[in-house]
């Protein structure tokens, strides 16, 4: 990462993302969530159009497949 003369990020590394709130979260806008504070917990679900989204899961990656050994017996 570049640094400019005052040590702020230049370029890209000087775009930020819009900060997530619990204003966005879908438990706080349906009235379920117990924390207090406006800080996302673990649990953070992003509410889109009043529906609950689950999480994103990773996309699985085959492992290549080891071939079977046949042993003689003793």
């Amino acid at each position: 990462m570049r640094l400019a003369d005052e040590g702020r990020p230049t370029g890209m590394a000087a775009m930020k993302r819009a900060e997530t709130t619990c204003a966005d979260c879908y438990f706080r806008s349906e009235g379920l969530c117990a924390l207090a504070g406006n800080v996302p917990c673990p649990t953070f679900r992003a509410a889109t159009s009043g529906k609950l989204t689950p999480p994103r899961q990773p996309t699985l990656v085959p492992r290549p497949v080891q071939p079977v050994r046949v042993g003689q017996a003793a």
